[in-house]
């Protein structure tokens, strides 16, 4: 009786459905005539000296290599893992194992049978920093003029890379390159190499390509009674050259050249241009004139048509408490909300702009950025790109939708501990809403639609941009206040830091800043400090200042939201309150007066520069009149009447300006510590250090 592990019985049960559908899959489409298939010398088995077919074989040994920087190259090798070794339970023999690249010995390379690897690519189009050894070794093998090129033609090989498309030429250039050096030094291709747009939904795209590689593998492997025997492989472009031969013979000319066919021709193209992976269109591929514009108009359309959240991304997003609403938005529950609910103080804009947290809403229309920044506290869970391509949404949907989530979650709070019973009631009428959360709020084609229905609930709008759609900036309508994040001071710190979609971020940054100097509104400078990488580029700074010239500068340290494959910043790269006040006193001290240091706010490491006109009468006015903001704005809608940022400026109180003791800390607030034994005590209010925001 033959037992099966109890472990394996799961693995098994799924694995059975699966190879069926492979069997059936092969059957169908006759993976073998596939040209990417490699080609055995001879296809007979071998038989014992008593005529009987060889009853014991050893297994194929599948190397499944992978190099990764977030983890997911890592999830699919174990996912392709287990879907090979199930193929054991149909009567195949596969041996496959799982090897993080900078844990291969290189030396065993060319005694393997079959190595897939599941790469991603980095910054810049570099393999992760898992991956760089065993890539450029690789590659030096490729380059070195004493390895043959025939060295790997033992080795059956297949590629799978993951990046992001709207990277252009670095689309998975990490395993485009990897695929390519191995081909160059004789490996044969199980399948066609697949690439995985981290735009699309890449779990389901990967499923469809290892399902296409396990079919592979069970043709070339034998039937299910019995797998065939790993007999020396022939590279597919001597079987080709061998084929012409054979055809020139029978054609009675020993010149090979005359016998080459267009399907020759474009075999060979494939097999040496690895990045004509993709099946070839039997047509002329020639469009007529009269058909082009229809031929677009269907691809936008197709385009338009497709959800801008994958349900991977939406996954991630849910768990990490984000709200979705419609196809391309989310809503969150702040912090600040939480903590002004329960009385132990507001957050940084509450000091300096006097907003009331507690009825402030965090959300965003767009979830979809240009840039996947290092110091991302989301952690790069969200979609990327460079032009709206998506589904949209109505505004008016979109705003009814954030208000209504963020009502359901502000009755999910009210069993906190300390809750303020008239706050949490007032807390279900928004007055303030940050565009920020995570995205590009200004990519969403309707944004000035949006803000128009926010303002018409008195809702005020606090939009941030990353400084990459200028015209979009140009055409939008007076908001509360604009902001645009100023993350470096120079084009290749800001290309490190923000690692920007565009390839002229550079310039877009600048002409965005050039916009902004044209708004009649509030507008901010957000500057987010980040220890060795852009705190010593001040004068760079000062350059850019005088470019937007920005009405209030925001300094803030860098949030360190815990460790993540995303990001190689840590607690290190976060500078103390300390630090980043004394970065503000000296880049106020070389614009000239220009500018003062208004205001601060010690908990979140956050201090406000103003232009010095903020100041009157030797009190700051950095605080909004709301009211009358409104009332502007509504004016502004109904006859064009314009009107500029010191038309709804409020005093700034005492406590919130710069070097008060309170150190922007709200007196009426109380502030809570917790001990070592985990108790929640009031403590007098004392600035603090932490680099956490």
């Amino acid at each position: 009786m033959v037992s099966i592990r109890a472990p394996h019985v799961a693995m098994a049960a799924a694995g059975l459905a699966l190879i069926m559908a492979s069997i059936a899959y092969v059957m169908r489409k006759e993976v073998a005539k596939d040209r990417s298939l490699p080609v055995k010398k001879s296809q007979e088995n071998q038989c014992c000296n008593n005529g009987q077919c060889e009853k014991e074989s050893k297994p194929v040994t599948v190397r499944i290599l992978y190099g990764t920087h977030t983890g997911t190259a890592r999830g699919f090798a174990e996912t392709l893992q287990k879907k090979i070794f199930a193929l054991n339970i149909a009567g195949y023999a596969f041996e496959p194992s799982v090897v993080d690249m900078k844990d291969y010995d290189q030396d065993n390379l060319e005694h393997e049978q079959v190595v897939i690897s599941i790469l991603s690519t980095w910054t810049n189009g570099v393999p992760p920093e898992s991956a760089k050894v065993f890539c450029n070794w690789l590659q030096d093998m490729e380059l070195d003029f004493r390895v043959s090129k025939t060295w790997l033609k033992h080795l059956a090989v297949a590629t799978y890379g993951l990046g992001n498309a709207e990277y252009d030429e670095h689309y998975c250039t990490a395993a485009k390159q990897l695929s390519k050096n191995f081909n160059t030094l004789g490996a044969s291709r199980i399948c066609k190499r697949g690439d995985g747009d981290d735009n699309q939904d890449q779990s389901k795209h990967f499923e469809q390509w290892s399902d296409q590689l396990i079919a592979a593998l069970c043709e070339q492997y034998g039937g299910l009674a019995q797998p065939k025997n790993n007999k020396e492989w022939v590279s597919q472009k001597e079987f080709r050259r061998q084929k012409r031969k054979e055809k020139a013979i029978a054609a009675g000319t020993d010149n090979e050249q005359v016998m080459i066919t267009d399907e020759d021709r474009m075999n060979e193209i494939v097999l040496e241009d690895e990045d004509a992976d993709e099946p070839v269109n039997k047509g002329d591929g020639v469009v007529d004139v009269e058909d082009l514009g229809v031929v677009m108009k269907e691809s936008e359309a197709a385009a338009l048509s497709r959800e801008m959240v994958t349900p991977l991304q939406r996954k991630a997003l849910t768990k990490e408490g984000y709200k979705i609403i419609g196809t391309h938005s989310a809503v969150k529950l702040c912090r600040w909300t939480k903590h002004q609910l329960r009385g132990r103080g507001g957050c940084y804009k509450h000091t300096f702009y006097g907003i009331t947290s507690y009825q402030c809403m965090e959300t965003t229309p767009s979830l979809a950025c240009a840039n996947k920044c290092v110091f991302c506290w989301r952690h790069h869970k969200n979609p990327v790109g460079r032009e709206w391509r998506w589904k949209t949404d109505d505004p008016v949907e979109l705003v009814e939708g954030a208000i209504s989530r963020h009502q359901t979650m502000i009755k999910e709070v009210k069993g906190l501990p300390g809750l303020i019973q008239s706050r949490w009631e007032e807390a279900f009428t928004v007055k303030h809403c940050a565009l920020s959360l995570v995205g590009e709020p200004i990519m969403y084609p309707h944004i000035n639609e949006f803000c128009r229905e926010l303002h018409a609930r008195n809702i005020s709008s606090f939009l941030v941009t990353n400084a990459q759609f200028p015209d979009k900036i140009a055409e939008l309508e007076p908001i509360t206040q604009l902001y645009v994040s100023v993350d470096a001071a120079t084009k290749d710190s800001l290309k490190a830091i923000d690692r920007p979609l565009f390839k002229d971020f550079w310039e877009r940054f600048l002409s965005c800043l050039r916009q902004l100097k044209e708004k009649g509104q509030r507008t901010v400078y957000r500057m987010t400090l980040v220890k060795e990488h852009n705190m010593k580029e001040i004068d760079n700074y000062v350059e850019l200042i005088q470019i937007g010239q920005p009405d209030l500068i925001e300094v803030k340290a860098v949030t360190y939201c815990g460790k993540s494959d995303a990001s190689d910043l840590t607690i290190k790269h976060v500078p103390y309150h300390e630090e980043v006040r004394s970065f503000c006193e000296l880049l106020c001290s070389k614009l000239d007066g220009e500018y003062g240091l208004a205001t601060e706010h010690a908990h979140s490491n956050c201090v406000l520069i103003a232009k010095t006109q903020f100041k009157i009468e030797g009190q700051w006015h950095t605080w909004i009149d709301y009211d009358k903001f409104h009332q502007l704005v509504q004016q502004y809608y109904k006859d064009g009447t314009t009107f500029t940022t010191m038309d709804y400026i409020a005093r700034t109180p005492h406590w919130a300006v710069y070097d008060a003791p309170e150190h922007g800390f709200d007196p009426v607030e109380t502030r809570f510590r917790r001990t070592k034994e985990g108790k929640v005590v009031e403590i007098e209010y004392t600035a603090t250090d932490s680099g956490c925001g």
